[in-house]
């Protein structure tokens, strides 16, 4: 890398959280729980809207109880299914907590990096469920700190949100703290936004944001080189 870095800020889901395998796998248990049908069709079309909801939550178009009040309710309605769409809500963010799968290479990556910097977690996840799922990983333990969009009341990628991250890590300079993230709008384009470098993780190998980001990997275990541990 370019720099030298002190701090590390690590996005969750989708870096190093697999949240795909847990989101499905607490579908799963919920759906059976109450006798609903349940495929890939299902899943796929609730990623569909909790995608699109998360999206508009993100551009501050709605507030987060929306998406928890509305998520099954729509799909629900997409489903022919009589059921309570807030309720159910609930009862799947619980099971959706007990649910910690990583990202391949992730407790490696952690143990070996936080030898070298100091790290925190930076997520616009529930709070109670990431902080169940990131102990239960093994993974909190590599970490000063997580900051939560829940508790910090502003979610990535508004600038306000890392204004808060820089007020609570001591002695923060912004030449030399790392975001990474998976995603081009809350990870990518936050840490662009407060002039942070970022390393983008890019699994799938999707075209990459405008403007580029400090760095590309597809695997986790390239940061290891790039950082020098």
């Amino acid at each position: 890398m370019e720099r030298d870095y002190d701090v590390l800020l690590f996005d969750a889901d989708g870096t190093l959280l697999d949240f795909d395998r847990s989101e499905h796998a607490a579908m799963e248990k919920v759906f059976a729980r109450h006798g609903y049908p349940y495929g890939e069709d299902t899943l796929a079309r609730y990623r569909a809207i909790n995608s699109r909801l998360w999206r508009e939550y993100e551009q501050d178009k709605i507030l987060k109880p929306v998406i928890h009040m509305t998520r099954f309710e729509t799909l629900f309605s997409e489903l022919g299914i009589d059921g309570d769409g807030p309720s159910f809500n609930r009862e799947y963010l619980d099971a959706l907590s007990a649910e910690h799968f990583t990202v391949d290479g992730a407790e490696e990556v952690c143990r070996a990096l936080s030898q070298r910097y100091r790290m925190f977690v930076v997520t616009n996840g529930v709070s109670h469920v990431q902080r169940r799922r990131l102990k239960e990983s093994g993974l909190e333990r590599y970490f000063e700190g997580l900051f939560i969009s829940e508790e910090l009341g502003v979610q990535k990628p508004r600038r306000a949100f890392f204004e808060l991250v820089s007020q609570a890590v001591e002695g923060f300079s912004r030449e030399r703290t790392l975001v990474i993230g998976d995603s081009p709008t809350s990870d990518v384009g936050g840490a662009q936004g407060f002039s942070l470098d970022v390393v983008w993780f890019n699994p799938n190998g999707r075209p990459a944001p405008e403007p580029a980001p400090t760095r590309e990997i597809r695997a986790l275990r390239e940061l290891l080189p790039l950082l020098g541990a």
